[in-house]
């Protein structure tokens, strides 16, 4: 058969493949393009909600104590993404998951002493907001609390505190998806119920969720270090004195701390960088453009459970530090006893690889840790209370996993010691946690990917207590 040559000396067989590999080129460099996109509209949609959020919390905490009260009651919303579907009838349940339901302070509702809330000056929402290409919506809480530091002798009652939680809930687009609704709290002691002379010791009294966040930053350090660039998984399966390893060697867990990541002030605010924390478990497909942690999953595990072990040390499971990943709190210092209440929220921004489509499952665990007189880690798992057969993990599955791009995903825990008690953190103890791919047998071998450490992805651990909080940072 002839071969049809054009005056240029091309076939009309080499200029399709050469037209092919210029349309997959193409396409490629769109891809990037589009996914460089999407990441630096999250990482502006996060600046304006934190800035928006602390906005509102300041107007109002600037309020005389009897004007911080809604205006109305806020109606009941059926969307469990939205912040209104924590309200039941004239209560706001102070946890994501609908518990912990405190009465609200609003115009028309009863006083303790007699009489009814009035001159209230916060609307509820929701209040639309626009900041450039960035919009969404601002709803409002204030709610009862009783004063713990003050005794009933001096502040009777439980109305002598209020809590203001405002939450900024985005609107959803196409370059920057359904992301959940982010909140900030503040408390507001009653000044005509305080004792003239009640000094607080150092820290912070607050009865509220104690946010970690989860960093790239290994745990023999105090505070989150910058990235600088892409590198392999660290293996956290050591102790934070073996500071940062690759590969099958043991090294330290990974920092989760308690200020959330800032923006990389080397890079403008609409163009933030996002890393690969795994360039040795790449995809076989565009190992380039991945970006997180990519976990895979587990092998067969005979006798076993479909959740790893929070210490898989006797399996023989090959590539341990692929398929489990640690995080470790700063030590908790002399002085504190911190009692955690047995209720926590996990919140990670995670995808599948490639943007398959497919389920996805994973398990996370959290643990205390100390370290025994030869140095050895002592972890000690907290129970699954919702679900007593799972032992100390927490199974979270959706169908299908979240493909394409980040989705932030929501774990919540509720827990107890391992014998049944409360969880207490200790001079010399870290609160710990681990995520693992669960071993589901409709999960392909490339598993799951993760990020975290980022403005657009600040992925984060949430856990309620009473307690007098340590300040980490210096």
């Amino acid at each position: 058969m002839a071969t049809i040559r054009r005056e240029d000396g091309f076939s009309v067989a080499e200029a399709m493949v050469a037209g092919l590999i210029l349309v997959i080129g193409g396409l490629a460099v769109l891809a990037t393009v589009d996914t460089a996109a999407r990441s630096t509209f999250r990482a502006e949609q996060s600046q304006v909600e934190v800035n928006r959020l602390q906005e509102e919390i300041e107007r109002i905490v600037q309020l005389p104590f009897a004007q911080v009260a809604l205006t109305s009651v806020p109606a009941h919303d059926t969307a469990a993404g939205n912040p209104n579907w924590r309200v039941s009838g004239t209560d706001f349940a102070l946890s994501r998951n609908g518990t912990d339901k405190r009465a609200l302070v609003h115009e028309g509702g009863s006083l303790q002493g007699g009489g009814t809330v009035t001159g209230a000056a916060v609307a509820p929402g929701p209040t639309p907001f626009e900041s450039g290409d960035v919009s969404g919506s601002i709803y409002r809480y204030v709610v009862w609390l009783n004063d713990d530091s003050c005794p009933e002798s001096l502040c009777p009652g439980s109305q002598d505190k209020k809590r203001v939680i405002v939450a900024a809930l985005l609107d959803q687009t196409g370059s920057g998806g359904e992301r959940a609704y982010q909140e900030v709290h503040a408390d507001l002691v009653d000044p005509d119920a305080e004792p003239v002379e009640n000094p607080l010791p150092p820290g912070e009294d607050q009865d509220s969720a104690w946010q970690f966040w989860l960093t790239d930053t290994p745990c023999n350090y105090d505070i989150r270090q910058p990235i600088v660039a892409d590198h392999a998984t660290h293996n956290t399966l050591g102790i934070c004195d073996d500071e940062l390893k690759t590969g099958e060697t043991q090294g330290a867990p990974d920092l989760m701390f308690t200020e959330a990541p800032d923006l990389d002030p080397n890079f403008p605010p609409g163009d933030q960088p996002l890393y690969d924390y795994a360039q040795d478990v790449e995809p076989a497909e565009n190992p380039g453009q991945d970006r997180g942690l990519q976990m895979k999953v587990p092998s067969g595990l005979a006798g076993m459970s479909e959740c790893l072990p929070l210490d898989p040390e006797g399996l023989s499971e090959a590539e341990k530090q692929w398929k489990i990943h640690k995080w470790l709190s700063p030590e908790i210092p002399d002085g504190y006893d911190v009692l955690l209440e047995g209720r926590g929220t996990l919140s990670l921004w995670t995808q599948t690889i490639n943007g398959a489509i497919h389920p996805g499952k994973i398990c996370a665990y959290l643990f205390t840790r100390e370290l025994d007189p030869d140095g050895q880690p002592v972890d000690a798992a907290v129970v699954n209370l919702d679900d007593p057969l799972a032992g100390d993990d927490f199974v979270y599955e959706e169908s299908p996993w979240p493909s394409g791009d980040f989705a932030e995903i929501e774990i919540p825990m509720h827990f107890a010691a391992a014998n049944g008690g409360a969880v207490h953190l200790l001079p010399g103890t870290r609160l710990g946690l681990a995520v693992a791919v669960h071993r589901d047998a409709t999960l392909p071998g490339d598993g799951l990917q993760f990020n975290y450490d980022t403005p657009s992805f600040d992925s984060k651990l949430e856990i309620k207590t009473n307690s007098l909080l340590p300040i980490f940072n210096p």
